[in-house]
């Protein structure tokens, strides 16, 4: 009790507890940007089954939304003026709409539904995304947190500080949270379930690992492809577990294999045939990339379209150099290392490269691997790996701001900068104490920029900009 007092007391506690409020606080405000219109209405059209589903079992006790997945018998095709779309685009196609629904499980809709109903809404008309949207904000928020909470589990309070940062000012992390998408939901839960085996590692009480279960079980009842929070639990609990190996990986599997059997009671319960049709047809869809898989999600950001991020570039560089460095040595490592390749596994499996949506989980572990390296970085310098892996975010973002034209002007800033980057780096191979001080002043700074640049790409990118968005 005394040392808990104690830190009360010390000002740096009150020091890091305003930093976080802060970082809470612009995250909230990037995330509630423009969160209506960008991305534009109807670009996903997912945004609006979420609501539906949620919203039809609510009112009418049965699953309704519109769906593109061949395998329904019917589909009726209704043009529901959501957010005005057949008022501004009167050619649009009109929503296929299925009764029963089954492209995916319940759970997340409940909980859009659920929000939506409780602001007064009654029809599939009325869920426009100034509403639905709404939930996601704060569960960006609650997001943000748990990084905090897991990266100074891992590492420390200014790697969790750090990447909350990070994961507030991302430009394709910023704009991409507020979607009504199933991953934004249970991205909490990934990272709740990650936190939970970690403190059971750390305290060998069980009662930590049956809650990360129960998370990753809640998760799968979002969606599917969330069986690797499960899968990820398996493995933690495959190279950490010793003597509770066998338990801890059999209650792993049961957080995958039990939701998987709810989901199929409840497609028993409305329609089986229809159900087996949907899951066959989502199991044997057109497979993305193929073969160029991993390099797509490693070269291109997607949101509801292409996207030029070179912070998500910047961030799987930090991800490997962090698991390659930490690989079978720190515990940190191995559990980011862990939970990303488990979801990758099923990123692989499910055939995602094209959906958006898929990616979203991979983010929280890229803004802490991102966070992890700067404080490496800063810690002991390599100013030529610092600035070409920072030349990718910032680069990125000034085009997007100026232009090429409007970046003219920057030029001789860039070359006089250049010069002195350059003399910096020859200088430091001395291993000088006063040059060792002044890299680390450029690390800061130079970081500091990015975060500001960042912080204004989303903020150009209200409803005109984000039509130019690519």
């Amino acid at each position: 009790m005394q040392k808990i007092i104690k830190e009360i007391a010390n000002k740096k506690f009150w020091l890091f507890l305003i930093l976080v409020l802060a970082t809470l606080i612009l995250g909230s405000n990037l995330r509630g940007f423009s969160y209506a219109t960008v991305p534009n209405p109807g670009e996903n059209r997912d945004e609006y089954s979420f609501a539906w589903v949620g919203l039809s079992l609510i009112q009418e006790g049965y699953p309704i939304a519109w769906s593109g997945i061949p395998g329904y018998e019917k589909y009726d095709y209704q043009e529901i003026n959501v957010d005005h779309l057949f008022e501004e685009g009167p050619d649009r196609e009109p929503f296929p709409i299925n009764k029963p629904w089954f492209d995916h499980p319940p759970l997340f809709g409940l909980v859009i539904g659920s929000y939506s109903y409780w602001k007064g809404v009654r029809d599939f008309s009325e869920t426009a995304t100034f509403i639905i949207r709404r939930p996601m904000l704060w569960i960006g928020a609650l997001t943000s947190i748990l990084i905090l909470v897991l990266g100074s589990l891992l590492y420390d309070k200014w790697v969790g500080l750090l990447a909350m940062l990070v994961y507030s000012v991302v430009p394709t992390i910023a704009i991409s949270s507020r979607m009504v998408l199933a991953e934004n939901g249970y991205v909490p839960l990934f990272l709740g379930s990650i936190i939970l085996a970690t403190y059971y590692f750390k305290n060998k009480k069980i009662g930590y690992w049956y809650s990360a279960c129960f998370l990753a079980a809640i998760a799968v009842l979002f969606k599917l492809s969330a069986v690797g929070i499960g899968l990820s639990l398996a493995l933690l609990g495959f190279y950490f577990g010793k003597r509770q190996r066998a338990k801890l990986i059999k209650l792993s599997v049961l957080a995958i294999f039990v939701p998987i059997g709810l989901f199929m009671l409840y497609g028993a319960y409305y329609d089986w045939g229809t159900f087996l049709n949907i899951f066959l047809a989502n199991s044997s869809r057109f497979y993305g990339a193929g073969a160029e898989v991993f390099f797509s999600v490693f070269n291109q950001t997607v949101i509801t379209k292409a996207f030029n991020d070179g912070w998500m570039q910047f961030g799987w560089i930090a991800l490997f150099v962090l698991s390659f460095t930490e690989w079978k040595r720190k515990r940190p490592g191995i559990i980011i290392t862990i939970a990303v390749f488990s979801y990758f596994l099923i990123f692989l499996l499910f055939g995602s490269e094209t959906y958006a949506g898929y990616r979203f989980p991979f983010y929280p572990f890229i803004a802490i691997s991102i966070a992890w390296l700067v404080k490496e970085l800063f810690t002991k310098p390599n100013l030529f790996l610092y600035t070409m892996l920072l030349l990718l975010p910032l680069g990125t973002s000034v085009h997007k701001l100026v232009g090429i034209v409007g970046f003219q002007r920057f030029v001789p800033f860039l070359r006089v900068s250049t010069l002195a980057l350059a003399g910096l780096f020859l200088l430091s191979l001395n291993n000088n104490k006063k040059i060792l001080y002044l890299q680390r002043i450029f690390v800061f700074v130079l970081f500091a920029v990015l975060v500001w640049v960042s912080i204004l790409t989303v903020l150009y990118y209200n409803i005109d900009a984000w039509y130019f968005a690519s």
